[in-house]
């Protein structure tokens, strides 16, 4: 699938180089980040993945995440691991994941949310290695604090949750 951009095409999904990464679009990147974050996962895991994103952009604090399109919010620092990973920059594009990964980035505007207004994701593992419960309420460290979770779903092989005030 080419995209044209002045007499260059672009194909989605083409490898780059790490600097490159800023000059591609935000729906390569987002099928890039669903692809590396969640490769192994269900369409519905991949969703979920995806929907953070969203969830990130159209936040009322979305400046926080890095802005309100796809590109601001994948490549704000710090955000996605996937971004430095070598299957960002060059990811397998014959393989299922990658055509699963880039069906959703394409048609995100249809695409069903299925972790309704989580904006964080870890591994299950790492989710149960750092949360914490007091008095049956989830607490989840943020810098040199932990923050109640108000929201949280577990969809294969990642959590996915939201903490208060956000």
């Amino acid at each position: 699938m080419c995209k044209t951009k002045g007499k260059n095409k672009m194909t989605y999904g083409e490898k780059i180089t790490s600097d490159e990464r800023f000059n591609r679009t935000g729906l390569d990147l987002l099928a890039r980040m669903i692809y590396v974050e969640a490769e192994g996962e269900s369409e519905m895991g991949k969703r979920a993945v995806a929907c953070v994103a969203r969830n990130r952009k159209d936040h009322k604090r979305a400046s926080e995440f890095g802005g309100t399109t796809y590109k601001d919010v994948i490549l704000k620092d710090n955000q996605f691991d996937s971004v430095t990973k070598p299957k960002f920059l060059q990811p397998d594009l014959n393989s299922t994941a990658w055509k699963d990964s880039l069906n959703i980035a394409l048609n995100m505007d249809t695409v069903v949310n299925p972790i309704s207004a989580c904006l964080w994701f870890c591994t299950n593992e790492v989710y149960n290695n750092n949360v914490k419960t007091e008095n049956g309420i989830e607490k989840y460290p943020f810098g040199n604090a932990y923050k109640q979770v108000t929201e949280k779903k577990i969809l294969g092989g990642h959590t996915f949750y939201r903490v208060i005030n956000y």
